[in-house]
């Protein structure tokens, strides 16, 4: 009973729960403020993925215009009315280009390629795909499939080009100084129950101009399952381990590219993570087995000042959510937006705090919201 307990926790949060996304512009990513939201440049609005109900064949891709603070519910369905019937089952990223919005559809195995004002361009099949990253006409997506491996996309010939094996289960990934990391999650092997072997997460390296693997860290944490989330430095990231949900406790680590190696290890999770102002805005949410429930707490991280400080939003604000599930910073006003699942059947909601942490309004979205990208143009 416990084993399959775990298994159908596991598939909760792996078809239609708890991810955070992130990236950032050049292309435009869920989440990652670290570029440089210059004066030149207007924030219109963002795109917002809502997951879906695994099976029910519902992930949504909605518009949310920052003029008239308006959301445009089921936005690219009725821009393409003829395509699939819908953007498909379980949506897990998105991420956006000078051209395209792109968003990987899990359970429908597909990229979906679109311009950036909605229409449908191409659908580019890739089994169990999960997160995305861009460059220099490129998407590289990571799929379980296979033991596990990220996919190269021409978004000029909306085609695979090459494939190169990660370790299990990758799930984040960011390119560095021409370099793609891939977060090896380890989820599947990690035995859920306490103690065991468990898989210790890792990450790979890979060589942008030979598309191989060139070197693998192992990061001394288990299920990684995580986006990597690029620190202010440009260089280094912050990774979430959500622990065994019994005897080994969440935590997280920031992981520096220049050294290959852990810099520093917090005592607690960061399920979801924004960057702004050159801080780390960190929200997590962790389940027990011994409580048998959810338990959400976060934080601001200054790696300047290397110390820790109180989140804008205080933990009472969500008593009321059924499972917050993203946290994402307005990279030019400092506005903090923060998701809630609610009972993972019906449409979610997305909360507006303002940096003072005073709430502002709240925004009905699809089923199990779950992905941002802002739309600086």
């Amino acid at each position: 009973m416990k084993n399959l307990t775990k298994y159908l926790l596991l598939a909760a949060m792996l078809f239609s729960a708890a991810t955070a996304c992130r990236k950032s512009h050049d292309p435009i990513l869920p989440g990652d403020d670290d570029e440089d939201p210059a004066d030149n440049t207007e924030l219109l609005g963002f795109y917002f993925v809502s997951e879906g109900q695994w099976g029910h064949n519902n992930a949504t891709l909605d518009y949310y215009n920052l003029q008239t603070y308006t959301m445009l519910n089921n936005w690219w369905a009725e821009i393409n009315p003829t395509v699939r019937g819908s953007l498909g089952d379980v949506a897990n990223d998105i991420a956006v280009t000078d051209e395209f919005v792109l968003v990987t559809v899990n359970a429908s195995n597909l990229l979906e390629i679109s311009e950036r004002g909605g229409r449908h361009v191409a659908a580019v099949e890739i089994p169990n795909c999960r997160m995305i990253a861009c460059d220099g006409g490129y998407a590289y997506v990571t799929s379980y499939a296979n033991d596990g491996y990220v996919a190269k996309v021409s978004l000029t010939r909306k085609q695979v080009e090459k494939t190169c094996a990660t370790g299990h289960e990758p799930e984040g990934l960011a390119i560095v100084d021409g370099k793609l990391y891939v977060l090896n999650s380890c989820s599947y092997h990690t035995d859920f129950t306490g103690g065991g072997n468990n898989e210790i997460a890792s990450i790979s390296v890979i060589d942008l101009d030979t598309f191989t693997e060139v070197d693998r860290v192992f990061l001394g944490i288990i299920n990684a399952y995580s986006p990597l989330t690029l620190m202010p430095d440009g260089k280094s990231f912050f990774i979430n381990s959500s622990g065994d949900y019994n005897g080994v406790a969440p935590c997280s680590i920031i992981y520096d590219t220049r050294t290959s190696a852990v810099v520093k290890t917090f005592g607690f999770g960061g399920t979801y993570a924004d960057v702004y102002d050159g801080k780390l805005y960190i929200f997590d949410t962790a389940f027990s087995y011994t409580t048998m429930d959810w338990v959400s707490s976060n934080c601001i991280y200054n790696p300047e000042t290397d110390t820790v400080s109180s989140f804008p939003v205080p933990v009472s604000a969500f008593a009321s959510f059924g499972a917050p599930s993203g946290v994402w910073i307005n990279p030019k006003d400092g506005d903090i937006y923060i998701a809630d699942k609610g009972n993972y059947t019906s449409p979610g909601s997305l909360y507006r705090f303002g940096k003072d942490g005073a709430l502002i309004s709240r925004i009905d979205t699809g089923v199990c919201p779950g992905h941002l990208a802002w739309d600086l143009r």
